[in-house]
């Protein structure tokens, strides 16, 4: 009775099979999320050390073999927490401490057999690693919404985890569990109400939260280079346009630039084509390189650039104009042994009270018309 109840208590590491479907998926598409592939793992060992101990088969065997296969799964999920944030796990640090634990929960399967030995091992050592990774990521990695909820569900788990370690006191366990009768006084232990809050609600709860964690980066990602211009690395005409829009909802006082490389034909005709290119990314550099106001910039054509400053008057935006314009100015562009100046001409319009972002692009661009009127490489305010 006794190994058919522990399928019940882990019910959710069933259920948590069908996540690791998912997350192979995940990773069979985009083979550089190799955090998927972890949490895939981690599922997978984990099911395996549960499965094992339902096995009707020698305790200290049983209890060896989860004793290896649970610090593993738990090693490759921290693997996957960080992977995912940029960072790794040691590989010395993932040997010693799965190492340390199998050495550990033999010592209380052979040696001195005692369960509770071997529940607390895991359970401390376990919550001590997920809450130093908690606390890695928290310092790392908190800008973004799904972070905080990573790092807050792996919190819980480590926090619940290591709770289990304080009811140890307070819980009557055997030293094994041979009958029924040890089964039962075992089962109304607060020790095993806290396993089971950890194992059937916070792991799965948190495996659910990496899925969706997970799935939210892809669609991030494909929004990204929806929205991204591949030769200069700006926000494309769609993506500045999204973003400005909801920029100028929010500071309605904003100021929109745009800039135009002068003579951008005999550029092309200079360098080539592919000069030509890299003299468009090159004034992307000298955008992305100005000082950062939380200016939304893009490249909204051929040529033609824009850059909406929020909350700016005129008077600073012309002064951040001015600063690229120069800038730019200095440098020789130089492209497969021949070289070229390229200036930028550029238009400023301050958003008037509910000006939409069409309006102040016309105003802009009239703006722009003059600065090319009065002999380029300047900048005109509109009026």
């Amino acid at each position: 009775m006794g190994r058919d109840w522990l399928f019940v208590v882990n019910l959710g590491s069933f259920a948590m099979i069908g996540i690791a479907l998912v997350f192979v998926v995940l990773w069979s598409i985009d083979r550089s999320r190799r955090h998927a592939l972890s949490f895939a793992g981690m599922i997978a060992f984990y099911f395996a050390g549960t499965a094992a101990l339902s096995i009707n088969a020698d305790i200290a065997l049983l209890a060896t073999i989860h004793g290896v296969l649970f610090p593993i799964g738990f090693v490759l999920l921290v693997d996957g927490l960080l992977r995912r944030s940029g960072q790794r796990l040691g590989r010395r640090t993932a040997v010693t401490f799965v190492v340390v634990l199998a050495v550990a929960v033999c010592y209380f399967a052979y040696v001195t057999p005692l369960m509770v030995g071997r529940i607390t091992t895991q359970n401390l050592g376990v919550g001590l690693l997920l809450l130093f990774v908690a606390s890695k990521l928290w310092t790392t990695t908190w800008r973004q919404v799904s972070d905080r909820v990573t790092v807050i569900a792996t919190s819980a788990l480590a926090l619940g985890l290591l709770v289990n370690v304080l009811l140890v006191p307070f819980s009557d366990v055997p030293r094994e569990i041979t009958t029924d009768a040890e089964l039962d006084a075992y089962l109304a232990s607060p020790l095993e109400i806290g396993l089971i809050i950890a194992s059937a609600l916070l792991l799965p709860g948190l495996m659910v939260t990496l899925l969706a964690v997970t799935l939210v980066d892809i669609v991030s990602d494909l929004r990204f280079q929806r929205d991204r211009d591949e030769l200069t690395g700006l926000l494309n005409r769609r993506g500045f346009t999204e973003q400005a829009a909801v920029t100028l909802s929010r500071t309605p006082t904003s100021t929109l630039i745009l800039a135009d490389l002068d003579f951008f034909k005999e550029v092309n005709d200079a360098l080539g084509h592919a000069g030509g290119d890299f003299a468009l990314a090159t004034f992307a550099r000298v955008l992305r390189t100005a000082p950062d106001i939380g200016q939304v910039a893009g490249r909204i054509g051929g040529e033609e650039f824009a850059v909406l400053l929020p909350d700016t008057d005129s008077r600073v935006a012309l002064e951040f104009a001015e600063s690229v314009r120069t800038r730019l100015a200095r440098q020789s562009i130089s492209y497969g042994g021949a070289s070229a100046a390229v200036t930028a001409s550029f238009g400023v319009a301050t958003a008037g009270p509910r000006m939409s972002l069409p309006a102040l692009l016309d105003a802009a661009d009239r703006a722009l018309y003059d600065a090319k009127s009065r002999g380029r490489n300047c900048t005109a305010v509109a009026e």
